[in-house]
């Protein structure tokens, strides 16, 4: 059984357990940032969007317990040194390099996480996507998501347990930062008039290095797709959902960057403008490479390994490498008799 890091945190701590101790800490230290972040706002002389970096304490401090638990004592020590250092000379500075050499593990952790618990959920609103009759609102997002047609047929759904990785997957690091461009782009064109245009630059520029950390979580659990090479319907080899989602986003992207030209037009402040999307896009990439580069390294397989081994995606699917069939039961004749949640072992056809 794989483990999620931050597993030293008890030794007596079944999986599972490391699993839920690691969570709920994630969510107290998110709800912890959000109220410091109110109460600095609320009585210091700090505005609201000056304390933006608070809400990268999550991710800060698990990208810490990450190096400590893994016994990284001189790259944890270089990390705090040339944090410490950027922040004196810059404080800007030493946010951003916090953001790349903390948070960055401080998300692939997570991303580990998110992708053992919510994996199967995803997978099970793919399938009832395609079958007729009343759709629940979470199947009807899954065919929007992943850009599925409507004469695919999403009750057979297939994936690769024997994929394994060969040298740095460039073409898939573009992929998850073409996922992260839409929300990248509503932020440029919300932050740009808000915070550009009434604020100083300085401020707009730790505002958006933070949203960014949230948008690197947000893009990088979506590569499980591509790892097992998820793929529905029955025509050749199936439509993949990872190259159906990066569609998706594709499109979406082109209206909104009108949208950010607009406003851009609208609340013309000069070269700001320029560099405040250059800079913002530059630190994109940054996380979501560095968070990809770490995450493939250290967690990508283990967490493949246990989705694979924990069974609750063997059913409906084909398996690529057993060949086995299981189909849904949704009420049409000749579909063998299995309930939609059932997640009894892959049948034969």
């Amino acid at each position: 059984m794989s483990k999620v890091d931050l597993s030293g945190i008890g030794n007596a701590l079944s999986f599972k357990d490391v699993e839920r101790v690691a969570g709920y800490l994630f969510l107290i230290l998110l709800a912890a940032s959000v109220v410091a972040a109110i109460a600095v706002a609320a009585f210091t002389a700090h505005s609201s969007y000056e304390v933006f970096p608070l809400l990268t304490l999550p991710f800060t401090v698990i990208g810490l317990l990450s190096y400590l638990y893994r016994r990284h004592w001189i790259p944890f020590i270089v990390v705090a040194v040339i944090c410490v250092v950027l922040y004196v000379v810059h404080p800007i500075a030493g946010i951003l390099a916090v953001y790349i050499l903390v948070c960055t593990r401080g998300i692939a952790v997570m991303t580990s996480m998110l992708q053992k618990r919510l994996f199967p959920k995803v997978l099970d609103a793919t399938i009832g996507s395609g079958i007729g009759g009343k759709r629940s609102v979470s199947d009807r997002l899954a065919q929007f998501v992943f850009g599925i047609p409507s004469n695919i047929d999403t009750r057979v759904l297939r994936l690769d347990r024997t994929v394994r990785r060969k040298g740095l997957p460039w073409s898939d690091l573009l992929g998850v930062l073409r996922i992260a461009l839409v929300p990248s782009l509503l932020m440029w064109s919300g932050l740009f008039t808000l915070l550009v245009f009434h604020f100083s630059i300085g401020v707009a520029y730790t505002s958006v290095f933070t949203i960014v950390v949230y948008i690197a979580m947000f893009s990088l659990p979506w590569i499980i797709l591509r790892a097992l090479d998820v793929r529905v319907g029955t025509e050749g080899r199936g439509m993949s959902l990872f190259e159906g989602l990066i569609g998706t986003c594709t499109r979406m992207s082109v209206a909104l960057f009108v949208m950010l030209i607009v406003a851009a037009a609208a609340l013309y402040t000069g070269i700001d403008t320029f560099w405040y999307i250059l800079s913002s896009a530059v630190v994109a990439i940054a996380v979501v490479a560095v968070s990809f580069a770490i995450y493939l390294l250290e967690y990508e397989r283990a967490t493949v390994d246990h989705i694979v081994s924990d069974g609750s995606v063997r059913g409906c699917l084909v398996d690529e490498e057993s060949g086995a069939r299981a189909r849904l039961d949704d009420g049409i004749p000749g579909t063998p008799g299995r309930s939609r949640g059932s997640r009894s072992p892959d049948q034969k056809n």
